[in-house]
């Protein structure tokens, strides 16, 4: 039996699954592409906002219909891209479907208890705790929640796609593993500038996309890391009301301000940008460098 290889192998089945097509981009095709498909995503999103706006007026529908189409762009994109360039399925980014519902509740069980463990230690401090959506709005939030789980999971597979599925495997098969999951981890905490991050943000930002991209790479996939990457939004912010991305509302099971020191909780940011989130993620990425790759459908 061969042996299987370690994370950051160069043989690794996310970097096979990106050389299955007729052409493999070049560095500045593989860096260009992220923002043309963040353009294509904002320009999608404007322009849906304004057509659903003049259709169901101005309200919550009108924009989560405009975000969800925004993300679900860049699938589109990416799958042109795949279909008519590299000449290979899009399921070559990383979504093949063994083991996809294992690998999928896997990444999502990790998370939960990151994240709930990253909720506890910034409340220790001090936190203010409001009513929740169902609370105050009974059953009917209950579907509210989940539709904004749909969307969180759209936008994190969607980014996990771009950032990890594209640009990752590009950069990796070029420059070894360790540099495009260093280098991808760089553009997509940039990629978050217009959320204003706190200088712990930043570095948060990076420790998430490394954590993302050690995920896929154990995995040899991006069932993992998407799960992974939507629930931890949606527990921080959907589920438990905290900032995220300075971007405020109330949660479904609560809706929670801590009052400790910014460097700790985050502040407005959100925890994201506190030193806790550094520590858990810090934890999380040195787990991940002990295990070894999947074989592929494993």
């Amino acid at each position: 039996m061969n042996p299987v290889p370690g994370i950051l192998d160069s043989n690794n089945h996310l970097f096979a699954l990106a050389q299955r097509g007729q052409r493999f981009p070049s560095l500045i095709t593989a860096i260009a592409i992220v923002p043309i498909m963040l353009a294509i995503m904002i320009a999608t999103q404007v322009w849906m906002r304004v057509v659903f706006r003049s259709l169901l007026g101005d309200g919550a529908a009108a924009d989560f219909a405009a975000e969800l189409i925004g993300f679900l762009s860049i699938f589109g994109g990416l799958w042109l891209l795949l279909r008519f360039w590299s000449k290979r399925p899009f399921q070559s980014l990383g979504f093949e479907r063994a083991q996809s519902g294992r690998r999928v509740a896997r990444g999502a069980l990790v998370a939960a208890m990151m994240m709930l463990a990253t909720a506890a230690l910034v409340m220790i401090p001090g936190a203010m705790v409001g009513p929740g959506e169902l609370q105050k709005h009974g059953l009917t939030a209950l579907g509210v929640g989940l539709l904004g789980f749909l969307a969180t999971s759209v936008q994190s597979s969607a980014e996990e796609a771009l950032f990890r599925g594209w640009l990752l495997p590009a950069l990796g098969v070029r420059f070894g593993a360790w540099r495009g999951v260093a280098v991808s981890s760089l553009v997509f905490a940039m990629a978050h500038v217009t959320t204003r991050p706190t200088p712990l943000g930043w570095a948060n930002l990076f420790l998430f996309g490394m954590t993302t991209a050690l995920i896929a790479l154990a995995e040899g996939g991006l069932w993992s890391a998407s799960a992974w990457h939507a629930v931890w939004n949606w527990i921080q912010g959907g589920l438990l009301g905290f900032s995220v991305d300075r971007s405020v509302s109330s949660g479904l099971v609560a809706s929670i301000q801590t009052t400790g020191p910014d460097f700790m909780t985050g502040g407005s940011f959100g925890p994201d940008g506190g030193v806790v989130a550094t520590a858990i993620l810090l934890v999380g990425i040195a787990t991940l460098l002990t295990r070894r790759a999947s074989h592929p459908g494993s």
